[in-house]
């Protein structure tokens, strides 16, 4: 495992570039202009033999000014991963991000992602979509990937597959993770890929959300490397070397799944059946048919439809029948996932309310529960139970929260006040010295008359009490609540603290400043909130007060 520290909050960019004295300002004025400037550029010249390191050279002052750590390294020309991985040992900072030195980022498209990070702990990665723009003009050109399924994220075979994009300024990982897979930051050395050297092994691993907005530009410019016409013979080199890095990828990601193994075969074989196609190669089809075949991936209806488009591609049908393959395709993708969608949530819904079902076929008696936020509101509701607690739909922050629970028979005998904010939209009481958020209620009048109902149904022998670290709550109220004379009390905490008996390690908000909020559902199929972690079923049905 990789035991490194990086720094916290820090983007690091490496960026190689080979020859890029025409274009490579536009790249460097875009990271100057970020709205993030917690940044430390890495640009690794690839052996220019043109003005690229003078240019980039020319901006060190700029950047510097706007505190963005700055690094030239220079190397040996050999190739775009091998340039790569020559900067990456270099990287120090927590978020990793690897643009290409002819594209250009959004002002904002490294706060949002870092941002999405910072809200999602659970989550390794995020990538964003990214557009095609012609660098002369500025006009829009069409992508060269497709996007895919952008609700998806295990994207392993997304990418392996051509379903959605490999763009490489549009991800952004986190640094330690990667350099547990890569801990020399030495990635396979090929003439191909280095997006896929970069985002496979990660990819295997880790799920990548999708930031549905457009935080990259990628420039279409003729006779790019990525972009050349290339020979038959060349073409198969290229073929040949992207089978050679999937190799070395599935060893690296230690793939020994015969399912896992044989997927890759076929695409191995459906992509030199492909190019043999594309070059009409008809010894070379036949090779790959029986390369498919031997495998047991040779699907007549497949071969078919590759082998008619082949007969009709030059002719003047070919855009009938293309037009025609898009709308269908389309529709019926459209479709299928809308129905896809549907049935997943007629599942979800249905094993949620089982779920809650089951719970509530097991809880006695009918508790007080008397909690910060609206963790016990949703208890009373999910469970069917009489609301006996004035602590219903509103809210404190943790200082006010203690005070309350340290003294709440006192603060019961107090009245109730309205308050005044004007720039809550929610009406406000105050209780006695502390402050009551009525989030969920229309005007003051209604949220006193159901604290005053619901406070007489206080059951003094069965309290349970519900905090969070979060609104204010220091290590000090964490103490505090801990010595509170109550047998059954859990307040739910960003992290473990064993010292104290009544603190619950919610786990998915470590990175964040404070506990999030547990009443949402968890990013997984079955519908379960963070709270959902705490067996408040058991907890309920103790008898020790």
């Amino acid at each position: 495992m990789n035991r490194k520290e990086y720094e916290k909050n820090l983007v690091s960019i490496v960026t190689p570039t080979y020859n890029g004295e025409s274009y490579i300002s536009g790249y460097l004025d875009s990271v100057l202009a970020q709205t993030y400037s917690n940044l430390e550029l890495i640009l690794v010249d690839d052996g220019s033999t043109d003005r690229t390191v003078a240019v980039a050279e020319s901006y060190r002052k700029r950047l510097e000014n706007r505190g963005i750590r700055y690094r030239i390294l220079q190397a040996e020309h050999k190739n775009a991963s091998a340039a790569l991985g020559y900067g990456l040992p270099y990287v120090s900072g927590e978020y990793l991000i690897w643009p290409d030195s002819d594209d250009v980022l959004r002002q904002d498209s490294i706060e949002i992602r870092v941002k999405f990070l910072k809200e999602h702990p659970q989550y390794q990665c995020v990538r964003s979509l990214s557009y095609y723009f012609d660098p002369k003009t500025k006009e829009r050109r069409l992508a060269d990937e497709q996007r895919g399924n952008l609700q998806q994220e295990e994207l392993f075979w997304d990418i392996l597959e051509a379903r959605t994009f490999v763009c490489c300024g549009c991800y952004m990982l986190k640094s330690g993770p990667f350099f547990d897979i890569y801990p020399d930051g030495k990635i396979p050395v090929y003439d191909v890929g280095q997006n896929f050297q970069m985002l496979l092994p990660f990819m295997y691993s880790h799920k990548c959300p999708t930031i549905e907005t457009e935080l990259y530009g990628v420039a279409v410019r003729k006779g790019s490397h990525s972009r050349r016409e290339l020979t038959w013979e060349q073409s198969v080199k290229k073929y040949r070397d992207y089978e050679l890095l999937i190799d070395d990828i599935s060893g690296i990601c230690n793939i020994k799944d015969k399912k896992a193994l044989k997927r890759i075969r076929r695409w191995k074989g459906w992509r030199r059946f492909d190019l043999a196609v594309q070059y009409g190669k008809y010894t070379e089809m036949l090779k790959a048919w029986f390369y498919l075949i031997r495998g047991g991936e040779a699907q007549m209806g497949i071969l078919i439809k590759k082998i008619g488009w082949m007969w009709v591609k030059n002719t003047r049908l070919s855009n009938v029948v293309y037009d025609i393959h898009l709308f269908w395709a389309e529709k019926i993708k459209k479709r299928g996932l809308e129905i896809q969608e549907r049935m997943k949530t007629i599942i979800q819904n249905k094993e949620w309310e089982r779920y809650k079902y089951k719970k509530q076929r097991k809880i006695k008696g009918e508790p007080t529960i008397i909690a910060s936020n609206c963790v016990g509101t949703l208890i009373y509701h999910d469970m069917k139970l009489p609301w006996n607690s004035p602590t219903v739909n509103l809210s404190f922050n943790m200082p006010d929260f203690i005070k309350l629970v340290e003294n709440l028979q006192w603060y019961m005998e107090q009245e109730l006040r309205v308050g005044e904010d004007p720039e809550c939209k929610y009406p406000v009481g105050i209780l006695g010295d502390i402050r009551i958020n009525f989030v969920h209620y229309k005007s003051f009048d209604d949220a006193a008359a159901q604290w005053e109902l619901r406070k007489k149904r206080i059951d003094w022998n069965k309290l349970f009490i519900f905090g969070c670290e979060k609104e204010g709550c220091t290590y000090e109220i964490l103490q505090r609540f801990d010595r509170l004379p109550y047998a059954n009390k859990v307040i739910f905490t960003k992290r473990e603290y064993p010292e104290f008996k009544s603190a619950y390690y919610i786990k998915g908000f470590e990175e964040s400043d404070e506990l999030g909020v547990v009443t949402l559902f968890k990013n997984q199929f079955l519908k379960r909130r963070y709270m959902d972690d705490f067996d408040y079923i058991s907890f309920l049905n103790e008898k020790n007060n």
